[in-house]
């Protein structure tokens, strides 16, 4: 059976911060004693803690030749490559301990934070009380230096500027010619790995012989261009050869279907050449030769006919001989192509066939001969080319190597040549361009920095003791954390009543004693009802778990509003474990599940149903018997049918539905009724559950009118009775689920016993 809760969306990061606020509200007495507290352990620490004070001091580190960073010290890189390393000079041990030895000539104020310490251990102290760091792209650094008082401070920021200024002008006395002797062993070992560059690089031109024509890069050398036209050829002999297969298969297929051969003849005509076609015709070479010379010659007479024709008569006599002369070349032409068709007629199909395919296959047989020997040379010159390409990529490694190394020689010379020109300079000049300067007042301890880490803290753990209890203690402590918790009110709180051992609505106690304090509570809630804004008439109720009391709290309801003269009716409709059904001892009757699994009329069905409670005004339609499929029959329509059919005939209608963690029938029941009432027992629930489960039905679009807190207990829940009635008798009466409830009597109702 699927479970309402295993489809609800778990609880957002905005849920659990207002879990928590609320958690911090309830406990809001824990986050002001941790507050109170971490105040008060700031402000003693503020009082007792030793003051301390700072001294400061500026210099200013730049080049001694022209006053400002020039290359490499210039860029960015150098600055910031060396300003941090004149920073950590400060805290250099030869540093602090010449500035020790100037201390120890000075008063011994000078010295209040050494004196209670051993002498290996000043170095350590001077170094973790000081700091030098440089201004943002400046070439200033700012040291500083913190003491129990502002003489001592002021005193150990000088005598360190004196110890740093000694230490650089000593060291930069010699800095030349350290650099120097550093720079010419550098340039010694580069000159040697360039002249053996060198030979390495004579040795590969030598090696590559021919291949060196041209250094600038724009010269391509004949093997490539070899390989460049050995491609072209080769790929024009395999374009022909395809021509010539082409050919041939046309032929081939001309011959086996009867086609024409002679306009293969003709297409055929520039791979043979024409004196082979005609020889192969029978013809004279010569003939051919002056059939073309009389064709040209025609084409000359035309012209000059009509050239002539728009400035000579028909009969001048040049006319004439053009004319003669052009019907003699025609008569010609017409003759040497008659004597040529003849032939071909005369030849047949059998003959000429046969010979355009062995010529075509002669062709073809060269063309294909040629390819090959095309390839065979492609591929030897396009591997020497290969070869060629590896020894020039070598070549041009060992030039590139050989031009850094003249490129780094010929830096090493300029610096060296820089050194010499000024080496009477120190390269690095400081200057201090701020006196040591104590700060006026303590900068530790601050009131501000105090205030707020005890602000924190508190807050810290405050926050983390509230939270621990809020997980220890997952109870609702009160009526108003309930109801905020939910987000809906709390309409009636109900005492934990003793059973007396009975099961009957007439020993119910507002029936037996309407006037207790016990029916004031179910009157108040059938008040809230009926005075609500909403739509009341058809209440739904559930719990949280089993055992939670919805039963008692039901009928309980359902007598009150009987009492009212309001014709009430209750529905069983946990088709599980009916509640109402053994309470009011109606077992074994026909109800709700009938009903649900008929499709005779519910107007004729559901009066016949009905069950008379004992109580005036006041009927039960009992569970039935207990389907094996409850969820499906809940689902379905035909509980709308029977609630609407309800309310023609009563003015209240309650519904008893399941737990809501056991199954989810109580969501299907409460989408056909105006509202739903949750029952919680605050001593039994678990807060973060109850919460989930109410979520649950908001999701589900159930209308939650309220909650009815069941079974408070005065020793237990106090927080709850100071907003509930007083309790006078000691009438006790608990829901027992688990026996069965004797039949109702048929007497009087009694009187309640006393416990």
């Amino acid at each position: 059976m699927t479970q309402l809760l295993e489809g609800q969306p778990t609880t957002s990061p905005v849920q659990t911060v207002v879990h928590l606020l609320r958690a911090i509200r309830y406990h809001k007495a824990y986050l002001v004693t941790s507050l109170i507290v971490a105040g008060l352990l700031g402000s003693v620490y503020f009082f007792t803690a030793t003051r301390i004070y700072e001294a400061n001091a500026s210099i200013l580190i730049t080049k001694s030749n022209s006053g400002v960073w020039s290359d490499p010290s210039s860029s960015d890189e150098g600055r910031n490559g060396l300003v941090p390393t004149y920073e950590m000079l400060f805290s250099s041990k030869v540093v602090l301990e010449r500035a020790i030895k100037t201390l120890q000539q000075k008063p011994p104020s000078a010295r209040i934070d050494l004196a209670a310490h051993r002498r290996d251990l000043w170095v350590d102290i001077l170094r973790n009380n000081l700091t030098a760091k440089g201004v943002r792209n400046t070439n200033i650094i700012q040291l500083s230096y913190r003491s129990q008082a502002p003489e001592a401070a002021t005193e150990v920021v000088a005598a360190i500027l004196d110890s740093y200024m000694s230490f650089m002008e000593k060291h930069h006395k010699d800095v030349s010619i350290e650099i120097m002797t550093i720079l010419e062993t550098e340039m010694k070992d580069n000159e040697k790995r360039l002249r053996e560059k060198q030979a390495e690089l004579l040795a590969q031109k030598s090696a590559a012989g021919e291949i060196s024509l041209d250094e600038g890069g724009n010269h391509v050398h004949p093997i490539v261009e070899r390989v460049i036209e050995l491609n072209k050829s080769l790929l024009s002999a395999g374009k022909k050869r395809i021509q010539l297969h082409s050919s041939l298969v046309a032929v081939r297929a001309a011959i086996q279907n009867g086609g024409d051969l002679r306009q293969h003849l003709i297409a055929f005509e520039p791979e043979v050449g024409q004196e082979v076609i005609m020889s192969s015709l029978g013809m004279n070479p010569q003939l051919a030769a002056a059939a073309d010379k009389e064709e040209r010659e025609l084409r000359g007479y035309r012209i000059e006919l009509n050239r002539l024709r728009p400035h000579l008569g028909p009969t001048h006599h040049e006319i004439v001989l053009l004319h003669q002369k052009i019907l003699a070349a025609e008569q010609y032409l017409q003759d040497y192509y008659a004597k040529i068709n003849n032939r071909q007629q005369t030849m047949g199909r059998s003959q000429l066939g046969p010979l355009l395919v062995t010529m075509i296959q002669e062709r073809l047989a060269q063309t294909t001969a040629h390819e090959n020997e095309l390839r065979q040379q492609y591929e030897a010159f396009k591997a020497e080319a290969l070869q060629l390409n590896d020894r020039q990529a070598q070549l041009q490694m060992v030039t590139n190597e050989v031009g850094r190394l003249q490129n780094y020689h010929n830096t090493l010379l300029n610096r060296i040549a820089n050194i010499d020109m000024g080496q009477d300079n120190t390269g690095v000049r400081v200057a201090v361009v701020s006196d040591p300067t104590a700060i006026k007042g303590p900068v530790a301890p601050r009131l501000s920095i105090i205030g707020m880490l005890s602000l924190l803290s508190g807050l810290g753990i405050g926050v983390s003791i509230v939270y621990v209890l809020d997980l220890l203690d997952d109870r609702f402590s009160s009526p108003q954390e309930l109801s905020e918790h939910l987000g809906v009110p709390v309409l009636a709180i109900v005492k934990k009543l003793i059973a007396n051992g009975d099961e009957d609505a007439r020993l119910l106690p507002t029936y037996d004693d309407p006037l207790s304090v016990e029916s004031e509570a179910f009157r108040t809630l059938r008040t809230t009802l009926t005075l609500s804004s909403q739509d009341t008439q058809r209440v739904a109720i559930t719990s949280y778990e089993p055992a939670d009391g919805k039963t008692t709290v039901l009928a309980n309801l359902a007598v009150s509003y009987a009492q009212a003269n309001k014709r009430t009716l209750l529905i069983d409709a946990d088709l599980r474990r009916p509640g109402l059904t053994k309470f009011f001892n109606v077992r074994g009757c026909e109800g709700l599940a009938e009903i649900l699994r008929s499709d005779e009329s519910i107007a004729l069905m559901a009066p016949a149903r009905l069950q008379p409670t004992g109580v005036d005004g006041l009927d039960i339609l009992p569970c039935g018997t207990r389907p094996p499929n409850p969820s499906e029959l809940l689902s379905e329509s035909r509980l709308a049918e029977i609630v609407a059919w309800a309310e023609t005939r009563y003015d209240q209608i309650f519904i008893d539905c399941p737990p809501i963690l056991a199954v989810s029938d109580a969501a299907m029941v409460a989408r056909h009724t105006d509202g739903m009432l949750l029952v919680v027992r605050p001593d039994k629930n678990h807060r973060r559950r109850v919460i989930q489960s109410a979520e649950a039905l908001a999701s589900l679009d159930v209308n939650l009118l309220g909650v009815v807190a069941n079974r408070v207990d005065n020793k237990k829940n106090g927080g709850y009775y100071d907003y509930a009635y007083g309790y006078g008798g000691e009438y006790h009466y608990v829901e027992n689920e688990e026996q069965d409830a004797p039949p109702p009597p048929a007497t009087e109702p009694r009187r309640r016993r006393a416990a």
